[in-house]
């Protein structure tokens, strides 16, 4: 998994795996999911990133794994 914040492009791209991309499609303002050739979903992109986050936000960025137990329904 590859999270990757182009400032130049004011875009943030998340990429699942390797999968080469059969197609693409805008989901939501600014929002794009990339495909492979399964259909399955390979990446999320979100443009105009600068309009979403404060600046500051944009240089900390915060990863955090779910124990499965935590994601099971109560």
């Amino acid at each position: 998994m590859r999270l990757t914040v182009d400032p130049e492009a004011d875009a943030l791209d998340l990429r699942v795996n390797d999968a080469h991309i059969i197609e693409s499609a805008m989901v939501a303002p600014g929002v794009v999911l990339d495909y492979d050739a399964d259909d399955n979903v390979v990446g999320v992109e979100m443009l105009y990133l600068s309009k979403r986050a404060h600046p500051t936000d944009l240089q900390r960025l915060l990863f955090e794994t779910l124990s499965a137990a935590k994601l099971e329904p109560a």
